[in-house]
């Protein structure tokens, strides 16, 4: 069973122009248009990999039918969201900013100025800060404080994540996954096929990129669904803040941890207690 293309393994242009250069040879227009209206498995992750992509002329074989007949059939082929390599990069990473689960704002947030501060000067030394204290001292209220006043001006992206157990971290990562996959929009035409209709009906391409999409991230293994995480972070052009709330074992951040801590973004950790000291050398 073929998987939908996806961030990394994207719909070529390449092949697209091999597939409608052989029916317009063979069968001109007509061949290509019906290869095109019958046709599955098209995606917005669609790109344009042809050398000189700004210049089709150069290399492209019959370039202007095929765009024109692409973008004839834009509500399946998506031509629309067909992007150069440069382009097919930052739009993916443009998904990446936002705030992702935080709590709500305490409006009645008041004081502890000196901490925010300390906070702020404290993660320009350093790439992760641990907050340890017992319950009821305010650690989350002070962090939620932080991250409302960070964003947008100190970091593009801040997640929040429950880290009291192994479990609660693979659940958020896999939710955090899930919205990042992106999902078209179906247009009208797009009618889901009853099991009553006849047989010989498929569903909409653009129908089912997005479902499937989705679920390929939620059939992702869990060490493969924390590398996911983990690469999308390290390869984010904004700055990030990872928070790790409420973390129960000392050692459990470090496998959820993305590498470029420091340059890409920081991590704040809160805990009821803080981790022995390490034992002196001498």
């Amino acid at each position: 069973h073929a998987l939908p293309p996806d961030e990394h393994h994207p719909l070529l242009q390449s092949y697209v122009d091999a597939v409608l250069q052989g029916c317009l040879e063979w069968g001109d227009l007509p061949m290509a248009e019906r290869f095109l209206r019958t046709t599955g498995g098209w995606s917005p992750y669609f790109l344009n990999d042809t050398p000189s992509s700004r210049r089709p002329w150069m290399f492209r074989k019959q370039y202007d039918v095929i765009d024109r007949l692409l973008e004839r059939y834009s509500d399946k082929t998506h031509y629309g969201e067909r992007r150069h390599p440069e382009e097919f990069a930052m739009a993916f990473h443009r998904r990446m900013r936002g705030l992702w689960g935080l709590p709500p704002r305490n409006v009645h947030f008041t004081g502890r100025e000196d901490r925010l501060e300390e906070l702020a000067t404290r993660l320009e030394r350093t790439s992760e800060l641990l907050v340890a204290g017992m319950g009821g001292l305010g650690k989350t209220q002070l962090c939620t404080e932080y991250c409302y006043r960070r964003f947008p001006a100190g970091y593009g992206l801040v997640v929040w994540l429950n880290a009291e157990s192994a479990d609660s971290l693979v659940a958020d990562y896999k939710q955090l996954l899930r919205d990042w996959t992106p999902t078209p929009t179906p247009t009208p035409m797009e009618v889901p096929v009853s099991s009553s209709s006849s047989a010989s009906s498929s569903p909409s391409p653009s129908a089912s990129a997005g479902s499937t999409a989705a679920a390929a991230a939620a059939d992702k293994s869990t060490e493969e669904i924390i590398a996911e995480v983990k690469s999308r972070l390290f390869r984010s052009q904004v700055p990030w803040l990872l928070v790790f709330d409420n973390v129960e074992h000392p050692d459990l951040s470090k496998r959820f941890l993305p590498r470029g801590a420091g340059t890409k973004g920081h991590v704040l950790l809160t805990a009821r207690h803080a981790p022995p000291p390490s034992p002196d050398p001498t």
